[in-house]
C-alpha cells in the first residue's frame, strides 16, 4: 500500500503543471525570461549604437554583422543538435550555451568600432547556437503539447524581451548613455544562469512509464529524403524573412527628431505582441495544423514590407502607420517561429529531434547569411525601398511554395 502511494505521489510531482505545462518547460521559461532581458536590453538599441560609432552606410555594417552571427549562431545549432544526439546528452549544452551568452554579450558596450561589436556578438550567438538544439529537444521531451509548450516558453521569452526593451526606453529617458544600459544586462543574466542548472536531461531511451503516457514509447527513427527536403524549404522560409534592425533603422524615418527613445518602445510593443499571441498561435496550430499559421504570419510580413517600401515623412500619421508595422511584425514572429519548431518535432521522431533541429538551424543558418548581407548591401548602395521590394518578392515566392507542398506523407504519427 505504502509503495502504491509512493507511486502515485511520484506520478503527481512528475506531471505537475505550471500555466498548462510541465514544471521543466516552464524553468526553461524563465531561463529564456532572464536571458531576454538581458538580449533585448542590447538589441533595442544596438541599431542606435551602431549608428552612433559607425554614422557611414550603417546598414550595411548591421547587415553584415547579422548576417554573419546569425549563421555562426544557426550552424552551430547544426553541429551541436548533432552532437547532442550522438552522445545522447542535452544538459551541458543548455548550460554552457547560456553562460557563454550571457557573460559575453554586456562587454558589446565598450566596444570603439564595429569589428568588435562583431566579435562578442559572435560569441553571444555562438553560446546561442550551443544551446538552442538541445534546449528544444529538452521541451519537446518534457511537453505534454508541444505547440503549447513552444507557446509558452516563445511567450515567457518575449515577456523577457518585453522587460528589457522597457528597461532600455527607460534608461534612454533618464540620460544613460549606450555603453551602460548594454553592461546592466549582465544582472538578468547571471540569474538565467542560475536557473538552469536546475533542469535535469532526459534519455529518450529510459523514459519511466509516467512519461511513457505522454511522451510515447521512444522509436529509432531515420530522417529521410523528404523530411530533408522540408527543411530546406523551413529554412528558405528564412531567406525571405526580415531582420529586425532593418525595421528599426527604418523606423527612424517614420519618426521625429527627438524621439529617438520611441524605438525601444516599438520594439517592446513587437515582443508583447509576439508574447501575447505564440501561445494562442502554438494552440491553434494543434488543432488545426502548422501549415496555416505559418503562411498567415508570412502574409503579414510581406504586406508590412510593402509599406516599408514607401517614402514617407515624419509626422503623426507616419508615427501610427510604424507602431502598427511594429505589431504585425510581432504577430509574424508569433505565427512563423515557435509553430516552425513544433512542426519539426511533428515531422522527426523522437530519438533524432536533435539532429532534426540541427540540420533545420543548419539550414538557417546558411541561408541567413546571405539573406542579411545582401538586404544590407541593397539598402545602403540603393535605397530602403528597393530593398524591401526585393524582400517581399521574395515573400511571396515562398508563400506559394510553402503552399502547395504537401508534407502529409513525411508526418510521424506519434
Amino acid at each position: 500500500m505504502s509503495e502504491s502511494n509512493d507511486s502515485n505521489q511520484k506520478y503527481t510531482q512528475k506531471t505537475k503543471l505550471i500555466l498548462g505545462v510541465s514544471v521543466p518547460v516552464f524553468i526553461m521559461g524563465l531561463v529564456s525570461f532572464f536571458t531576454d532581458v538581458s538580449s533585448e536590453m542590447i538589441q533595442s538599441i544596438l541599431p542606435l549604437f551602431i549608428i552612433d560609432i559607425v554614422p557611414r552606410n550603417p546598414a550595411f555594417y548591421l547587415g553584415l554583422i547579422a548576417g554573419v552571427t546569425t549563421a555562426l549562431s544557426n550552424i552551430l545549432k547544426g553541429v551541436s543538435g548533432w552532437m547532442s544526439d550522438k552522445i545522447n546528452k542535452r544538459k551541458p549544452f543548455v548550460v554552457a550555451g547560456y553562460t557563454v551568452s550571457n557573460l559575453s554579450k554586456p562587454f558589446i558596450g565598450f566596444s570603439p568600432s564595429w569589428e568588435y561589436v562583431l566579435g562578442l556578438k559572435a560569441t553571444d550567438r555562438f553560446g546561442k547556437g550551443l544551446r538552442t538544439s538541445s534546449r528544444d529537444t529538452l521541451i519537446s521531451f518534457y511537453a505534454i503539447k508541444k505547440g503549447k509548450a513552444f507557446g509558452i516558453h516563445r511567450a515567457m521569452d518575449t515577456f523577457g524581451a518585453v522587460i528589457g526593451s522597457l528597461l532600455a526606453s527607460l534608461f534612454l529617458f533618464w540620460a544613460w548613455n549606450y555603453s551602460k544600459i548594454i553592461f546592466f544586462s549582465i544582472f538578468p543574466g547571471i540569474c538565467a544562469i542560475v536557473l538552469i542548472f536546475l533542469i535535469k536531461d532526459v534519455d529518450p531511451t529510459k523514459l519511466d512509464e509516467t512519461k511513457l503516457k505522454y511522451y510515447g514509447e521512444p522509436k529509432v527513427d531515420k530522417i529521410d529524403k523528404n523530411f530533408i527536403k522540408l527543411i530546406v524549404i523551413l529554412g528558405v522560409i528564412e531567406f525571405a524573412s526580415l531582420d529586425i534592425v532593418f525595421l528599426q533603422i527604418r523606423s527612424i524615418d517614420f519618426i521625429f527628431s527627438g524621439l529617438i527613445f520611441l524605438i525601444p518602445l516599438f520594439y517592446l510593443l513587437t515582443n508583447i505582441i509576439y508574447m501575447i499571441f505564440s501561445p494562442i498561435t502554438g494552440s491553434i496550430s494543434d488543432k488545426v495544423g502548422r501549415k496555416p499559421v505559418i503562411i498567415s504570419g508570412l502574409s503579414i510580413l510581406l504586406i508590412s514590407c510593402i509599406i516599408l517600401a514607401f517614402p514617407i515623412e515624419s509626422s503623426l500619421f507616419s508615427i501610427v502607420i510604424i507602431i502598427i508595422i511594429y505589431a504585425m511584425y510581432g504577430f509574424y514572429l508569433a505565427s512563423v517561429d515557435p509553430i516552425s519548431r513544433a512542426y519539426i518535432a511533428d515531422l522527426a521522431g523522437k530519438n533524432k529531434r536533435g539532429r532534426a533541429y540541427g540540420y533545420y538551424y543548419l539550414s538557417v543558418g546558411l541561408i541567413s547569411l546571405v539573406e542579411s548581407l545582401l538586404f544590407g548591401f541593397i539598402y545602403g548602395a540603393f535605397s530602403f525601398t528597393w530593398a524591401f521590394l526585393y524582400t517581399a518578392t521574395l515573400l511571396l515566392i515562398f508563400i506559394i511554395v510553402f503552399t502547395i507542398t504537401d508534407f502529409s506523407k513525411i508526418l510521424k504519427k506519434e
